[in-house]
């Protein structure tokens, strides 16, 4: 039996996990008489100290290990196993593993107790139902990916760093700045440029390109998101499109999604989200939203459409608005409180057709010329995503994004132009499309039943 400090090596002997060590020594050693030393080396973290040894953990699982000699709970090592055969209460016989050598490769100089105000990774260094949250989701992302290419989509990758972010008003982009190279007697030049909130104009250049079913899965980034228990700044988006399609194909799609990674991580359709059963069977009950107001806040259709009107109503309600509210302001007052938190509790919902103010980027319905072509999903009350049947119309769009610059300004928020290069790309021609920009996270959240979004990341913001 020996024990070693020298910390740090560059190599580890280790050569079998500690699961596949138990697997092979249980067939190996399954006659009697066979205990003995054996060249098998498993490596991992102290996590416990036993009366006559210690509890080793890596990522396949933990193994007890009998060893004669102090050893610091917290520290990375890796230990040669024997196995012995241990007779038990009624002369049953079963193994264990002492340590024959014992190699300390990263000792832990800290004081290894974990807190529950610890961040995430550290927490996960001994919760071992936080990496199985973390495998699912890893899972979740793989299936995800299945999904759009069984279909045939293929997978996109667009730039996180832009010239021109969305006009969003509600949206705050970070900002970064773009550093070139100093050149003679000049000093560096610099760009302002910005992380974007969604990737929606490039994959929208890839329609114009002639790429007819895409997707993509990855980071997107808005400021001041940081409140509550559905936000981070840093976000996994999923976006997707379909050329020649609109927002009814693009439903199919949502429900067809949800409900197959329902069937692969939660063996059949129903998920278990804040203390509810949902069952994600297709097709999902699909609801207008002047039906949803007209049903839950008692506003009907006509006011509904008029911003005067709908700011009368709203303070009635009791709700805190002024002459200068915007649309949209008075709009999700009423819907987020009275309507949303009602929304997909025993099904996922199909909420579609919003008024035409709030469908910037959504081509206006031809049979309801004041709605816009826009849905959005609701399951136990969370908003899943956000879609379009597509505007292609460069002349609409620009006098759109034009008029959310303005409201922008009138706001307060960073101002910009319009991104010409996007409306250069549907002025080049863009198929009819339809469109999804789905949270990845979200959906993580409620196919693992896990009701804050900083416990479905590794890293969130709170820990950085």
């Amino acid at each position: 039996m020996s024990k070693k400090g020298d910390f740090y090596p560059a190599k580890t002997k280790k050569s079998s996990s500690i699961v596949e060590a138990k697997k092979s020594f249980g067939r190996f050693f399954e006659q009697p008489g066979n205990s003995g030393k054996s060249s098998v080396w498993v490596a991992g973290r102290v996590v416990g100290i036993l009366d006559d040894g210690f509890v080793l953990q890596d990522e396949s699982g933990r193994m007890d290990l009998v060893y004669g000699e102090a050893v610091n709970v917290g520290d990375i090592v890796e230990a040669r196993l024997s196995v012995k055969e241990v007779k038990g209460p009624e002369g049953k016989s079963f193994f264990v593993y002492p340590a024959d050598e014992l190699n300390v490769m990263a000792p832990c100089r800290d004081d290894f107790f974990i807190r529950k105000t610890d961040p995430n990774w550290k927490k996960t260094v001994i919760d071992i139902r936080r990496r199985d949250l973390m495998a699912r989701r890893a899972a979740i992302v793989r299936k995800i990916r299945e999904f759009f290419w069984e279909r045939g989509f293929e997978e996109a990758e667009t730039p996180l760093m832009v010239r021109r972010p969305g006009m969003e008003p509600h949206l705050d982009p970070f900002k970064t700045v773009l550093t070139g190279q100093p050149s003679e007697g000049r000093a560096a030049p610099t760009e302002g440029m910005y992380l974007i909130t969604s990737p929606e104009y490039a994959l929208k250049k890839m329609l114009v390109a002639g790429y007819e079913k895409i997707f993509q899965l990855g980071k997107s980034f808005r400021n001041r998101e940081t409140a509550g228990a559905l936000h981070n700044p840093e976000f996994t988006m999923l976006e997707w499109y379909r050329a020649y399609a609109d927002y009814s194909d693009i439903m199919k799609d949502t429900e067809e999604m949800v409900n197959f990674l329902a069937r692969e991580m939660c063996g059949g359709a129903l998920v278990k989200y804040g203390g509810r059963e949902v069952d994600t069977k297709t097709p999902w009950p699909r609801v207008r939203v002047k039906d949803l107001f007209k049903e839950y806040a008692g506003v009907d259709e006509e006011t509904l459409l008029d911003a005067e009107l709908l700011r009368a109503a709203a303070g009635k309600k009791g709700y805190k608005v002024g002459p200068d509210t915007p649309y949209e302001d008075l709009f999700y007052l009423i819907f987020m409180n009275e309507i949303e938190p009602r929304l997909g509790m025993d099904k996922p919902v199909i909420v579609f057709d919003y008024p035409l103010q709030l469908g910037a980027l959504a081509k206006r319905s031809e049979a309801y010329p004041r709605y816009a072509e826009r849905f959005e999903v609701y399951i136990a009350g969370v908003e899943l995503c956000n879609a379009y049947t597509e505007l292609n119309d460069p002349v609409e769009q620009e006098s759109r994004l034009k008029a959310e610059r303005e409201k922008r300004i009138g706001m307060g928020k960073d101002n910009y132009p319009v991104d010409q290069s996007f409306i250069g790309a549907l002025k080049f021609g863009m198929p009819p499309s339809g469109g999804n920009a789905l949270g990845a996270d979200r959906l993580a959240m409620i196919l693992t039943g896990t009701e804050d979004i900083n416990d479905i990341m590794l890293f969130p913001l709170r820990d950085l």
